[in-house]
């Protein structure tokens, strides 16, 4: 059942980092002049003893890409499921099985393609053509011959840490022998050097525009293939030799009802109210690209991050409140699977429970108990 407290206990599962780099501790200190209770969730301990939660927010993006190499790790996450298992009423920001689908870029990129396929008309967003090598056994050249053209972005599968940021720019076929299976391939878009970041906070979205890499070339030339930090290129800050270029016509920016379609259309496939979006603008065509989507960004470039949180969290927890006194009235029947609208009808990406099979999820283990 969900908790009786007169004050809503709001659960802060984010590592020293994530909360330094949001000074997360003013959007704490906000919720408590609000009304609500603040806790910070330590999963080593038994979370039955911290609780009950009414929402936990978190970024378990580490824990979860170490959890299928490593066994304590596993055993975390493990915890926090079946805690939310036992705790139906318990609302997570955000799902666990969506956010392990954007932190695999093979699996990012098939929800996008299928996105696209559902779009209307040359309007639509667009995702730039990829493969997928998985073994260095893949025969890269036939691969890319069939489905891209150059320059080539290569990526790494995980989109996660600090080697998810290394990238490179290939040109020519011969610097595909450089490519390390597993990544992902994807065409490389003209865009003016422009790319507008999009922060999605549940109903509310914020477009902030920033650099990004210049335009090269369209076709196989004989240039040296190009290795940089994605962060270096696109900060608010950055100054690389990569988006230092001669001035481009200013661009028109994605349209208002374009970034709308982005937005909606992956929280209705993801389920998730925290994410971001990477667009560009094909300065051949005009049409917009989704080239990234991320979990929890750092809102850096968005003063107003913390109060449309703050409303979202109200909502949520408002939804909850009614969704659970009319289970409690005479004659009705439970049904605590779809107590609010963040998991009513959820696709099959986005299910509450993350699957066994799932790839960072591979290790049996005995059932844990959140009861430690």
């Amino acid at each position: 059942m969900p908790s009786l407290q007169t004050r809503k206990r709001i659960g802060v599962c984010l590592n020293e980092t994530k909360r330094r780099k949001l000074n997360f501790a003013v959007f704490e200190e906000l919720c408590r002049n609000h009304g609500y209770d603040v806790t910070e969730v330590d999963l080593t301990k038994c979370l039955n003893n911290q609780g009950p939660f009414d929402l936990i927010i978190h970024k378990l993006s580490d824990l979860l890409v170490e959890a299928g190499q490593d066994l304590p790790s596993h055993h975390l996450v493990q915890r926090l499921q079946v805690y939310l298992d036992t705790h139906p009423f318990t609302i997570l920001l955000d799902p666990l099985p969506a956010l392990h689908t954007l932190l695999d870029r093979f699996q990012s990129y098939h929800l996008l393609r299928s996105l696209e396929s559902r779009s209307q008309g040359m309007s639509g967003v667009f995702s730039p053509p990829c493969v997928e090598l998985i073994t260095e056994r893949s025969d890269v050249v036939t691969l890319v011959r069939a489905n891209l053209t150059f320059p080539i972005i290569c990526k790494t599968r995980v989109a996660h840490g600090p080697r998810s940021h290394e990238m490179s720019l290939i040109f020519n076929e011969r610097g595909l022998k450089e490519v390390n299976p597993p990544c992902l391939l994807q065409s490389f878009i003209n865009h003016s050097a422009t790319l507008y970041k999009v922060f999605v906070v549940g109903s509310q979205h914020f477009v902030v525009k920033r650099p990004s890499i210049r335009n090269f070339s369209l076709g196989e030339t004989d240039q040296k293939t190009i290795f940089f930090n994605s962060h270096e290129v696109s900060k608010a800050e950055s100054c690389s030799h990569l988006s230092q270029a001669p001035l481009y016509p200013d661009a028109l920016p994605p349209s208002d009802d374009v970034v709308r379609q982005a937005v909606q259309g992956l929280q209705e496939a993801l389920g998730m109210s925290l994410f971001g979006i990477d667009l560009i603008v094909d300065t051949q065509s005009g049409r917009c690209a989704v080239i990234d989507v991320n979990a929890f960004p750092g809102y850096e470039g968005v003063p107003e991050f913390f109060s449309a949180l703050l409303s979202h969290v109200e909502k949520l927890l408002g939804s909850n409140q009614k969704q659970s006194s009319i289970l409690e009235l005479p004659g009705s029947v439970p049904q605590c699977e779809e107590h609010n609208t963040e998991r009513r009808s959820l696709p099959e990406p986005c299910k509450r429970r993350l699957s066994s099979s799932s790839s960072y999820f591979s290790m049996y283990t005995p059932p844990l108990s959140a009861d430690c």
